[in-house]
Parts: structure tokens; C-alpha cells; sequence
């Protein structure tokens, strides 16, 4: 969907279908732009590039399309998973981008179809890179996230207290965000870490907790983002319907915003207007 007799662009992605930017013509403020129709399963996960043009889509097909923005037509399709694609995140050159599966596989794609790396392990739940390209964040349901070198080809856990269902990664800092299965949210610093080029110590606790939300044992995924002026407040859906918003360095719930019915699986921040 884009504003109409506006600048910029808004897109939906239905997860219980198989198609991208659908959406309902009764409000006279947005118009349909594209409908990308590219995947035979519901769609698990969307991400821009970082430079706009691109749009890359994966999910229960066990595929990823990469969607020309402009055009609205598949730029590439991409076929090695052999199940659910859960999870995938762009480099910043948006040449590069990641892949993650319920298979345990997480593959490194170039734009032209190459597959350029290769990890296997546990079935990922999600990840994310840094904001300089030069490492890999990774979850799988378990106590614990990894961290990998993409430069020197090493890899490090870092141990939690509870399985990690989501993780969001700060583009303007080496700060980590993970909703648990508890629905707590911890955030941990890896800026020194990443600064070291990882010879500084791991940190072995996060640095802050947010509470407040109603905490039980979680049965869907929940996703937080960073929002605000410098990243100034972090923000969760949540089971009970509502939207959480905290200061990120002081933890105080600041706002709790009604208005769902159900569950909040993902909220997102507006990055043109912070304020």
C-alpha cells in the first residue's frame, strides 16, 4: 500500500496467505500499489533492503523472493531450504542477505542467486546482522543466542535465562533486544564486544530488563522494536492485546496502547518521523 498524493510507501503482509500487499480499499488514504503474488504457502517474514529497491519475502514454501519495489515483479527466487523459511535479514551493502529455516539452516544469498555460506545447527527462530556487516545474530528456541563472526568464520553462544522466541537487533548501536517465552524483554549491550572485533569479553548479562507487560508462558511470537529519536524507547506487542512502550536506558513502562482485540505479534517504529 502507498499514501495516495504522497511521498513514500506502506506495505501489509497478510501471514495467513501467500501474497504481499493486499489490503482494504475502504480507506481513501492508501492505494494498492502491488499485489506480489510469488509464494504457494503463508508468508512468515518481510524485510526491506537497506536501500529501498528491494523487498525480500520468505516463508512455509520453503523459498525466498527477493520483489523489485518498483516494478513489483520477482527480481530472484531463491530454493535450498527443505522446510519453513523462518527468518531472513539484508547486509548493508542489500546485495547480501541471510536465511534461516526450521531445517537448521542458515544460508548467505548474493542478489544474482549465488549461495555464498553456509551454517547448520539448530532450527532458527530468528536473526539479524550488525549494523556494520560483520556479524550474525541467531535464535532457535533456546536458552541461549549465537553470535557469528562473518569475517573470521568463528562462532560464540551467549546463554539466557529462558528460551528466546525473537530477537531485534539496534541499527544505530550494537544493542540486542530478545523477547523470551516468558514474554520478558532483555537487552543486552554488544557494543564493546563488536568494537573488539571479539576479543573483548562476552557479556554474561543483559543490561536491562522490561516489566511491566504481562508475563506467562508465551504461545506465539512476539516481536519488539527500538523507536524514537536515537532510539530512545522500546516497544512489544504482547499476548494480552496490548502495545508496551518503555525508555530503553532508564527501563520505566512509559505507555501501555490499547486497541487489539487479540494477540500483538509485531510492532514496528516509523523511521522518517522518530518524534
Amino acid at each position: 500500500l502507498e499514501p495516495t498524493g504522497a511521498a513514500g510507501g506502506l506495505l501489509r503482509r497478510n501471514g495467513s496467505e501467500s501474497k504481499i500487499g493486499s489490503g482494504s480499499g475502504s480507506d481513501s488514504r492508501f492505494r494498492v500499489k502491488h499485489e506480489l503474488l510469488g509464494h504457494k504457502k503463508p508468508i512468515a517474514f518481510v524485510s526491506w533492503s537497506p536501500n529501498d529497491r528491494y523487498l525480500l519475502t520468505c516463508g512455509n514454501d520453503h523459498v525466498l523472493n527477493v520483489w523489485d519495489v518498483e516494478s513489483g515483479t520477482v527480481h530472484h527466487k531463491y530454493e535450498k531450504h527443505m522446510d519453513s523459511v523462518t527468518s531472513c535479514a539484508w547486509l548493508p551493502d542489500s546485495e547480501r542477505f541471510v536465511s534461516g529455516s526450521i531445517d537448521k539452516h542458515i544460508y548467505m544469498w548474493h542478489l544474482d542467486g549465488r549461495c555464498l555460506q553456509h551454517w547448520k545447527g539448530s532450527r532458527i527462530n530468528d536473526l539479524a546482522i550488525s549494523r556494520n556487516g560483520n556479524w550474525m545474530v541467531s535464535t532457535s528456541n533456546e536458552k541461549k543466542f549465537h553470535l557469528y563472526d562473518l569475517v573470521k568464520g568463528t562462532e560464540l553462544a551467549v546463554h539466557e535465562q529462558e528460551s528466546i522466541i525473537s530477537l531485534c537487533l539496534s541499527k544505530s548501536s550494537d544493542l540486542l533486544l530478545l523477547n523470551l517465552q516468558n514474554q520478558k524483554i532483555h537487552l543486552w549491550d554488544l557494543n564493546e564486544f563488536f568494537a573488539s572485533q571479539g576479543t573483548a569479553d562476552l557479556p554474561t548479562e543483559p543490561v536491562r530488563r522490561y516489566r511491566g507487560q504481562h508475563e506467562k508462558q508465551g504461545r506465539y511470537v512476539i516481536r519488539s522494536c527500538f523507536g524514537g529519536s536515537n532510539e530512545t524507547f522500546v516497544v512489544s506487542g504482547s499476548e494480552d492485546s496490548q502495545v508496551y512502550i518503555w525508555h530503553q536506558q532508564k527501563g520505566d513502562l512509559l505507555k501501555v496502547l490499547s486497541g487489539h482485540s487479540g494477540t500483538v505479534n509485531a510492532v514496528t517504529w516509523n523511521p522518517a518521523d522518530p518524534y
